[in-house]
């Protein structure tokens, strides 16, 4: 299993509009097959810093995921919103004890 970290820096005023798009974005990603589960955090008044933790089975999924034209489209609208680029590592969840 595998936890993708996807941090983004929106302006104040581009809020509202981002999290629209990251409602979007989870509600295609259930249909996704792999997806797991998400959560987006935030912290910081402008720009607010948003990180969004989402859980895969693993990177095959997620990498899948990344080509679909919904994600392609829903991303090129978040883009445009953010100030300075999305930074984004992925984690592997260890097995065992």
């Amino acid at each position: 299993m595998i936890k993708v970290m996807l941090e983004r820096k929106v302006p104040k005023e581009n809020f509202a509009k981002l999290i629209g798009y990251l409602i979007d974005l989870r509600t295609a990603a259930l249909h996704q097959p792999g997806y797991v589960s998400g959560e987006t955090l935030i912290k910081g008044e402008n720009p607010i810093d948003v990180l969004v933790i989402s859980t895969w089975i693993s990177e095959n999924h997620w990498k899948a995921w990344t080509t679909t034209a919904q994600r392609i489209d829903l991303y090129n609208m978040i883009d445009r919103l953010l100030v300075g680029d999305m930074k984004v590592n992925i984690y592997q969840v260890p097995t065992g004890g």
